[in-house]
């Protein structure tokens, strides 16, 4: 019985260390707003921005070309969330970068970061064999 007791707090620990939440920014400031910063290059960032201006785009309604562009990004986040989904990264396809997209996001730049750094090391050993 004591086994099981220390086994389940061990996991439960380990289990919430590992955990990353990217729905908050880290260390957030009283009276300052962020805005995520997705980019399909580099890895995702908040950035501070004037909390006017989001208050401003909040109240305003949204134009056709808005909602559009916005539609098109979501089409765009799919087709990537697709693309890691076939990497066999787990992610749900919905068009939002949530936390699990965010985490293949980064494993997967991760994979190619190393990738890039192995060709040259590859394309030497190809020259010297032949």
């Amino acid at each position: 019985m004591r086994n099981i007791i220390l086994l389940t707090i061990i996991l439960t620990f380990t289990s919430q260390l590992k955990a990353q939440n990217y729905d908050l920014p880290p260390n957030p400031k009283a009276g300052k707003c962020y805005e995520r910063c997705f980019d399909y290059e580099k890895k995702f960032e908040w950035k501070e921005v004037d909390c006017e201006k989001i208050k401003a785009e909040r109240n305003k309604e949204k134009t056709k070309e808005e909602l559009i562009k916005i539609e098109q990004n979501k089409l765009k986040m799919k087709k990537y969330q697709e693309k890691l989904k076939e990497f066999g990264y787990e992610v749900d396809i919905n068009g939002i970068a949530d936390n699990k997209t965010i985490l293949a996001h980064h494993k997967y730049l991760k994979k190619k970061k190393k990738e890039e750094k192995q060709k040259p090391k590859a394309e030497k050993r190809k020259a010297k064999s032949e």
